[in-house]
């Protein structure tokens, strides 16, 4: 073996290096492809150019040595197909399959050997310079490394099927080999270079496809770093409709977060961040204040960050609003409260009500029968007592969760004009008076008894939170597809505690109350796929109660 022989054949070696170098690295499966190509095309070499098989004479070597060119230009195209995402087309196997039955033939013939070899190297130039055309001009990249690979590969297409030529030319043979060595460098650094640059460009892609998603994500992403100086590295522009202060003004105030934790809530807080060695799958749950000063919910997960030597450097977190979630707990606690209630009413108010009844109708009779003064207001005493017990009874049963209401379509306005002059008659009873204003509206179906028993406790409670007087204004109105029932008073409000807790059974602010009357409503409320809506402040109180008539 000559010089030139071991130069092109240590090249060969040397250029598959970097190739399995990075397919150790990446596993990248277009790389392992390419590394069996250029192992054929060095095992080509050693065996046949320089080799010891004497394939010129014999018509079976000649034909395998034909048949590792085909596959040679075969096997490159597939990993070039693969890099660039796309499968291989069917029609190369069919050229391929046609190119090696034209070899057979042509060895079968008695043809001069460059005749013989025009089929397959025919084949591994067209296939160079297609996969050429494919760098240059189908590759999404920017940079120069697929012209650079590409007109490599044109070029070196060309003098694979000049060489056999030139092997008759002794001036030129030498310089076609270093020809061939020098091309098949600048493709395998070209591809690299390729390689490289795809993969900075992919990079930079996700890069910009995760920094979208960051900026256009409903919850909070952060990176706090802690050491050597605790500041916000980046924190997403959901801070400011969550809590209302814009990411600049974090990375100012490395500590605004903290500050803005519930003041009930900061031990948690800290106990949690001082847990980093062990942190929970489970996200920790907090209150904090916004910058109008409404506080709400929020579900925060925190990954820690450390150095090499173990020490916590940062946290990586996503705060997410969960306000809206916890009013539906609040509201599935409250219903499930309601069925309580409702099981306990089923349960019990059957057992008393009959035994009630008859012990009424027993003092009633003995009342008619009875001449004493005293006899007859302890028998009144006892009555109103039962008519009371009563009372409670028809409150418990009017919450019990299986009761169906008897709807029929009606008009609301006709049912409050109906109550009106009782309402009238409770209202005398105190200083305050009460204004109707009845807008027209349509029928909805409706169950007339529990609808006045509704009218009843909404009156009662506005008539009850003004003891000094007032005015109690009843509206009906139409806002889109609802019927709105509005009843507003004057009084002082109701309380942020006792408002956040509104239907619970049994809450109420009056000495003598049983807390069920806006749970019942509530629940009558249900019953009409309705929904009871709070506004208040210092200066009234108002309670909407929306029918809807698509729900119907």
């Amino acid at each position: 073996m000559d010089y030139t022989s071991l130069t092109i054949l240590i090249g060969t070696v040397l250029m598959l290096i970097p190739y399995v170098y990075f397919y150790i690295l990446y596993r990248e499966r277009f790389m392992g492809i390419w590394i069996l190509s250029w192992l054929i095309f060095w095992g080509r070499i050693v065996l046949f150019d320089y080799g010891p098989l004497t394939w010129k004479q014999s018509a079976v070597a000649l034909t395998f040595f034909q048949l590792m060119i085909i596959i040679n230009g075969l096997t490159f195209a597939w990993g070039t197909y693969v890099f660039i995402n796309k499968p291989l087309n069917k029609n190369w196997l069919y050229v391929a399959a046609g190119t090696f039955t034209l070899s057979i033939v042509s060895n079968l013939l008695d043809l001069p050997l460059l005749y013989k070899l025009l089929p397959p190297l025919g084949f591994s130039c067209f296939m160079c310079i297609w996969i050429g055309r494919i760098f240059t001009h189908h590759l999404q990249t920017t940079g120069i490394g697929r012209y650079i690979t590409g007109y490599a590969l044109t070029f070196w297409g060309l003098l694979t099927l000049f060489m056999p030529y030139s092997v008759s030319i002794p001036w030129l043979s030498p310089w076609c080999y270093l020809a061939g060595i020098i091309l098949r460098l600048v493709i395998v650094l070209g591809i690299l270079l390729v390689y490289l640059e795809k993969t900075r460009s992919d990079l930079a892609q996700k890069e910009t496809q995760y920094r979208l998603l960051a900026e256009n994500a409903a919850d909070v992403i952060y990176r706090y770093r802690l050491s050597p100086v605790a500041n916000f590295e980046y924190i997403s522009p959901a801070a400011l409709p969550v809590t209302g202060y814009i990411p600049e003004e974090y990375y100012t105030d490395a500590s605004l977060l903290t500050k803005l934790i519930y003041l009930d809530d900061q031990p948690l807080f800290d106990k949690f961040v001082e847990n980093d060695s062990a942190p929970s799958d489970l996200p920790h749950t907090f209150r904090l204040v916004r910058k109008d000063q409404n506080i709400i919910w929020v579900e925060q997960k925190v990954v820690p960050i450390y150095d090499k030597s173990g020490n916590l450097v940062a946290l990586e977190g996503i705060l997410r609003d969960v306000t809206a979630r916890k009013n539906m707990e609040q509201v599935v606690a409250r219903a499930e409260q309601m069925n309580m209630v409702g099981q306990m009413a089923a349960s019990v108010a059957h057992e008393i009500r009959n035994p009630l009844t008859s012990v009424r109708g027993y003092l009633q009779m003995m009342k008619i029968k009875g001449e004493s003064s005293i006899s007859q207001e302890r028998y009144d005493l006892m009555i109103s007592e039962l008519d009371r017990t009563n009372t409670v009874i028809t409150e418990y049963l009017l919450l019990a969760k299986d009761k169906v209401p008897n709807l029929r379509s009606c008009c609301l306005n006709s049912i409050i004009t109906a109550v009106f002059p009782l309402i009238q008659v409770t209202a005398g009873a105190t200083s305050a008076y009460i204004k109707l204003f009845p807008e027209e509206i349509p029928e909805t179906y409706l169950d007339k008894n529990e609808i006045r028993q509704l009218i009843f406790n909404l009156v009662n409670n506005g008539l009850q939170a003004m003891p000094k007087g007032g005015e109690l204004v009843i509206r009906t109105y139409m806002d889109k597809d609802t019927v709105v029932l509005s009843i507003s008073d004057q009084g002082s409000g109701i309380p942020p505690q006792i408002l956040k807790n509104l239907g619970t059974p049994f809450l109420t602010t009056k000495n003598t109350g049983t807390g069920l009357g806006l749970p019942m409503c509530y629940r009558i409320a249900q019953r009409h796929n309705a929904a009871i809506h709070v506004e208040t402040s210092d200066k009234g109180t108002t309670f909407l109660v929306k029918f809807s008539l698509t729900s119907l």
